[in-house]
């Protein structure tokens, strides 16, 4: 049983590869017409050898007609074939050689069916015709070789069934008949075998068939997709900056596209014989250095048969500079041997202009064109990097003398044209290999990168002041243009950027604080002492929350009754190490820092506090600087104090110096205006030491101004000061202000100062500086 149902399946599965072979492949109607095209060109193809095989047989049968009997038979069936195969050769030059492009009808298809099925016939005639005549040995070369001319036949034209099939059955068709009818049953079993061999060519040529038509197919699809890919690429391409490209082992391009051809402005016969690095190479500007190291960048990648991402070069197109981008990969063979790249170039120029815009906008200043600080320190960090060992360098700080006045006086466009005059009056002055930034405001650095001497330093120096002192006219105005330069050298102490930067740094602040207009070297005393100020002003942070200042007050006598009509408060710091420091030591660091904010307030507050004791008729005088007024809220901190220590207004005056109001105008102005209108006194303190006092006595809501102690010192001696004196004091009185003359050490300044109406005295005629506590002890012991 088990037997059984196995031969069942076998059988089954028989079934199945026969109708398999018997039923035609389901063919897209789209695809027929071409596919029947591509069998008959494959068919025909073969015919040139097919037909010099016939005409070989009809040779044959022309040979034995010459040599035997029945001659007329044979030249008839020779000129048969002959004639066939010329019908086959003339179909074979109309469609593969004429027109590749002629349409293939099926009727052409059955005429060559026809065709082939005549030559198989004619073939079985002679082939039997021969056999009756040949010996045994004969018979089994003829069998042999006309078998071998109907496989061969069956192979050559199985890609069309009814061509391969016709030959195949009209010629054994015809050689069974021609044995049956010449020699009866004598040769049944050679007929059996020729009837086998038939079925068997026939189930080779449909399998044949189908695996052809297999391929169509595939072919079919695989063009499909092709033509997918190939569309999608140039969509691709027409939309995008990029272009793919792939090359062979030898650097040759396999194909060339649009996008290729019009991003080099090249046809396709120019780009595909020559190889793609050498295209590259030809678009690169052959004297331009820096374009040949990135087409050795390009060149190392490719040789080094990785895969490599964003190599940039420069190429120059119709005259314009394009930057490229390419990335690829290398192809390799089944044995693994390099066989070519692919990639992708980008064209990459508007993103890599922008960024260069956008690194060159970040790395230069913006109103001269000069390198910035970012640029800056970069440059100066290349130095000091690992690659830039024990390069030397100078390091310039130049820094613009009064630039601010400039400013104040002129206005900011003044100062911006100003700046730019600098800038190019420097470009003009420093070697070719040195580096120019502006770090902000009127501040400017130069690098030397080279060994240098001190002395050819200062010559430099030297010049570049001279280039800067000229005349610089700006409208009506004529400036005159100062600097002051700090130089610092890389030494064996100096090996990075922040000692470089910190040592110019000290040299230019000690060249500002020489006098101005000069040059300084940096030495290691700067250090120290640029360490001694940076503890003094830590000092100064912890004095305040230690309380280690004090204040001290100095009397201002009424110089027509002799009467105390106030104190100036006047700070003291005993240091629990350094003993006494001289406010000359401390006042202009706690100003660089900003700490005179809080002890400047802490003054005002411990001023009025100690003025609540005194008599109600006197007033206090505290000094406010510049720095103060600037970084605070001053209208507002006084207000607070006066409030929390409920003195007066009338009792507390303001002493403020040129300085102060010279910083902002307007806000001095307006902050005057209100100090005046809630009753505080204003004095102008060192009056007569500045360059534009009289136009502050004109401008400014004062109450009083104080001559300076330099005018009082030569009073006895100098009929200039006299006279300056003198001139104050009826200015003074003119513009209803009165006048304390500081400095007064003897009674003979005193009558002088008194007969020339100046209201107010202060100095050691009266009184050194003293605290709180005696103050309330030389009140009282004045008053008696």
């Amino acid at each position: 049983m088990l037997i059984f149902l196995d031969f069942l399946k076998k059988m089954q599965r028989m079934g199945l590869y026969f109708s398999f072979l018997v039923k035609p492949p389901s063919i897209p109607s789209e695809h027929v017409d071409a596919y029947r095209a591509q069998q008959f060109r494959a068919i025909a193809a073969q015919l040139p050898l097919a037909c010099f095989s016939t005409y070989l047989m009809a040779f044959i049968g022309f040979f034995f007609a010459w040599k035997g009997s029945h001659s007329l038979l044979l030249i008839s069936f020779g000129l048969a074939l002959i004639l066939v195969a010329t019908s086959e050769l003339l179909l074979w030059w109309q469609y593969l050689i004429q027109d590749k492009t002629k349409k293939v009808t099926k009727t052409v298809v059955r005429v060559l069916a026809i065709e082939l099925g005549l030559t198989g016939l004619l073939y079985a005639f002679i082939t039997i015709y021969l056999f009756s005549i040949f010996s045994d040995h004969e018979r089994i070369m003829l069998i042999s070789g006309i078998a071998g001319f109907i496989s061969c036949g069956g192979w050559i034209f199985a890609s069309m069934p009814l061509v391969g099939l016709t030959w195949t059955i009209s010629l054994c068709a015809g050689l069974i008949i021609g044995l049956v009818f010449l020699f009866g049953d004598t040769y049944i079993l050679l007929e059996a075998m020729i009837a086998f061999y038939c079925l068997l060519l026939c189930g080779v040529t449909l399998v044949s068939y189908h695996k052809f038509l297999d391929n169509l197919m595939t072919q079919s699809e695989i063009e499909k997709q092709r033509q997918l890919v190939e569309l999608l690429l140039n969509d691709f391409e027409e939309k995008a900056s990029d272009w793919l490209w792939e090359t062979d082992k030898y650097g040759c391009l396999r194909y060339v596209s649009l996008r290729l051809m019009e991003a080099t402005g090249s046809d396709t016969e120019t780009l595909i014989i020559r190889s793609y690095p050498n295209i590259i190479k030809g678009l690169l500007s052959a004297s331009d250095d820096k374009d040949s190291k990135y087409l050795d960048t390009f060149m190392t990648s490719l040789g080094s048969k990785k895969d490599f991402n964003g190599i940039i070069v420069p190429v120059k197109v119709d005259d314009t500079t394009r930057w490229w981008s390419f990335s690829a990969k290398p192809l390799f063979d089944n044995d693994k041997q390099f066989n070519g790249w692919r990639g992708v170039t980008s064209d990459i120029t508007d993103a890599y202009l922008h960024e260069k815009q956008m690194i060159r906008q970040a790395n230069s200043d913006t109103l001269t064109g000069i390198g910035n600080r970012h640029f800056f320190n970069e440059k100066l960090t290349s130095f000091f990097n690992e690659n830039t060992t024990n390069q030397p360098c100078a390091l310039l700080l130049l820094d613009l003398d009064n630039f601010k006045m400039v400013n104040d006086s002129f206005g900011h466009a003044t100062g911006d044209a100003l700046l730019i005059e600098v800038t190019n009056r420097l470009k003009d002055t420093i070697p070719q290999n040195a580096t120019l930034a502006r770090l902000g405001g009127d501040e400017f650095a130069i690098i030397l990168s080279s060994d240098l001497e001190q002395s050819a330093v200062t010559a430099l120096c030297d010049k570049l002041q001279q280039t800067l002192t000229q005349p610089w006219r700006h409208g009506e105005n004529h400036l005159e243009i100062h600097a002051s330069i700090g130089i610092a050298f890389t030494q064996d102490n100096i090996h990075n950027t922040e000692k470089l930067l910190r040592a110019s740094d000290l040299a230019l602040y000690a060249a500002k604080d020489s006098g101005r207009d000069t040059i300084r070297f940096f030495t290691p005393d700067m250090e120290i002492l640029a360490n001694n100020k940076r503890q003094i002003l830590n000092d100064i942070r912890q004095a305040l929350t230690n309380n280690e200042f004090s204040l001290h007050y100095q009397p201002q006598i009424d110089l027509a009754t002799n009467t105390i009509k106030g104190f100036e408060a006047l700070v003291r710091w005993q240091h629990p190490k350094r003993g006494f420091i001289l406010p000359s030591e401390f006042i202009s660091l706690a100003e660089e820092s900003g700490l005179i904010v809080p002890l400047g307030n802490w003054v005002l507050k411990q001023a009025c506090l100690d003025a609540q004791k005194w008599p109600s008729h006197i007033y206090v005088a505290v000094n406010a600087s510049a720095v103060q007024v600037e970084r605070s809220d001053f209208l507002a901190e006084v207000k607070k104090i006066m409030t929390q220590t409920q003195l007066p207004y009338h009792r507390l005056e303001i002493e403020l110096t040129e300085s102060t109001l010279m910083a902002n105008d307007n806000a001095a102005l307006s902050l005057l205006n209100e100090l005046k209108a809630i009753g505080v006194q204003i004095a102008l303190d060192d009056f007569g030491t500045g360059f534009s006092s009289l136009s502050y006595l004109r401008t400014f809501p004062l109450d009083k101004i104080k001559i300076d102690r330099s005018f009082i010192s030569l009073l006895e001696s100098d009929d200039k000061a006299y006279a300056i004196i003198r001139t104050i004091t009826q200015l003074a009185q003119t513009l209803h202000l009165s006048t304390t003359a500081e400095g007064i050490e003897s009674e003979t300044q005193c009558s002088i100062l008194a007969g020339l109406s100046v209201n107010y005295g202060q100095g050691y005629l009266y009184a050194k500086p003293m605290s709180a506590e005696e103050t309330l002890i030389f009140i009282n012991n004045y008053q008696a």
